[in-house]
C-alpha cells in the first residue's frame, strides 16, 4: 500500500509540474536556428567574371557550428553543415531562449558574423547566414 501511495504522489507531482510549465520543455515547443553557409575564396586570385567553382562537399562538412548557452561557454549543440551545391545549410531545434552561435576554430580563416547572440522563439525560425572566409589570397 505504501509503495502505491508513493508512486501515485510522484506521478501527481510530475503531472502538476508539467501542467504549470515548471519542467523544461514540457510544452514541447521548440524554435529553430537555421541558415545558409558560404565558404570562399576556394582558389587564390578568384576573378570576378570567372564561373564559380562548385565546392566539394568537404568544404562544408569539415566546418562545424556550435551553439552555446547565453553565457557563451556552455555548449548546447554541435551543428553540422550540409552541402547544398554552391552553399551549405544548417538547422537545429532549440528550446526558446538566448544563445550564442559560433564556429569551431581550426586552421586559418574566420566566419562572420560569428560569434553572434541569437534569440530563439517557440514555433519560429531564427535565420543567421554564415560566411566562412578561408583566408586564401
Amino acid at each position: 500500500m505504501r509503495v502505491k501511495t508513493v508512486i501515485l504522489l510522484a506521478v501527481m507531482a510530475v503531472a502538476g509540474a508539467m501542467s504549470s510549465g515548471c519542467v523544461t520543455g514540457a510544452s514541447g515547443e521548440y524554435g529553430t536556428l537555421a541558415g545558409n553557409v558560404t565558404v570562399g575564396p576556394l582558389t587564390p586570385v578568384e576573378r570576378v567574371d570567372a564561373t564559380p567553382i562548385l565546392p566539394p562537399p568537404e568544404v562544408f562538412t569539415s566546418r562545424h557550428l556550435v551553439v552555446y548557452a547565453s553565457d557563451g561557454t556552455t555548449k548546447v549543440a554541435d551543428v553540422d553543415i550540409v552541402p547544398a551545391g554552391y552553399y551549405g545549410k544548417y538547422s537545429v531545434s532549440l528550446q526558446p531562449g538566448t544563445y550564442v552561435l559560433d564556429y569551431l576554430r581550426q586552421g586559418i580563416g574566420r566566419a562572420s558574423p560569428l560569434p553572434k547572440q541569437v534569440n530563439v522563439e517557440a514555433g519560429r525560425t531564427t535565420v543567421v547566414d554564415v560566411d566562412f572566409d578561408t583566408g586564401i589570397r
